[in-house]
Parts: C-alpha cells; structure tokens; sequence
C-alpha cells in the first residue's frame, strides 16, 4: 500500500501558493473597486459641473444675482457628494499597499506595484499625515478645486465678485 498523504513540505507549498492567489485576487479585486470609485466621481463631477452650467445660464437671462448665490449650492451639493466618495475610496489605498509590500518582501515580486510606484513617482506617501473625511474628502485638493472654481465662476457671472 502507498502513501497517499503528500509531504509536509509540498502542503506548505501549496498553502502558499494558495495564499498567494488569495492575494493577486485581493489585490486586483481592490484595484477594480478603485476605478470603479473614479468612474463615479467622474460621473458626480461631471453631473455638477453640467447643473452649475444650467444656473449660469439660467441666472444670466434673467439677470438677478440671487440666483447665483442659490446656485452655489449645486456645486456645494456636489462637493460633499464626491468629497465622501474620495473618502470611502481612499479606505482601500493602505490595503492595496500591504498588498503590493507583503508580495515584495515576502516573495521578492517586483510586481504588480501599481500604488507604491504611483506614490513613489508622484512623492506622495502612502499613509497621509491627516487621516478622516475632512481631508481625505472634502479638502483633498482632487476634488474641492474644481467646485472652488465653480462658485468662483458662479460669483463672476453675477458680478457678486468683480472680474479684474
């Protein structure tokens, strides 16, 4: 009769094997859910940008710049929107960079390091030095400088603030 039991050592061979594939496909999994969030913030920004048009339009036929300051609040609706969006998606990024570390160190793979490489290039740090929904979201310069701009915009057409 044979042994049919496979060695000590292939079993833990193939608990790391197996471990491995759980994290390629955590991995990738966590980067598909990333530009997931990115496909609607696009989404949400664009939406905000094309409501914030409609006002201006609105507001400068009929001339009364009231409308204005009360369509600020479209793009300050907008704001918070994708300011949480950011936030929720930012929880992923220390993950993805366990990730990306866990398989350089442990298994000496020089990939995939889509995070790091993108944090190393750009000389950003992976974990930010202020963490909560203020700066994650509603003061990341991502989102909030295009709805600055906005309101901006808005004040201008109705000469809330003059145009030098």
């Amino acid at each position: 009769m044979s042994d049919s039991q496979p060695s000590t050592a292939s079993q833990a061979n193939n608990l790391d094997n197996f471990e491995l594939e759980l994290l390629k496909q955590e991995y990738f999994f966590l980067q598909n859910t990333i530009e997931d969030y990115n496909k609607q913030i696009w989404a949400i920004k664009a939406l905000g940008i094309t409501g914030t048009g409609a006002v201006i339009l609105f507001a400068l036929q009929q001339n009364k710049s009231l409308i204005a300051l009360l369509g600020c609040a479209i793009p300050i609706f907008f704001w918070v929107l994708e300011s949480q969006w950011k936030h929720f998606q930012r929880g992923f990024y220390p993950r993805v960079s366990e990730i990306e570390t866990i398989l350089l160190e442990t298994c000496k793979f020089r990939g995939p390091a889509i995070f790091n490489s993108w944090s190393y290039s750009l000389k950003r740090v992976t974990v930010p030095k202020r963490k909560g929904y203020i700066w994650d979201g509603l003061l990341n310069p991502t989102v909030f400088i295009s709805y600055i701009l906005e309101i901006v915009f808005l004040l201008i057409a109705w000469k809330v603030i003059p145009l030098i």
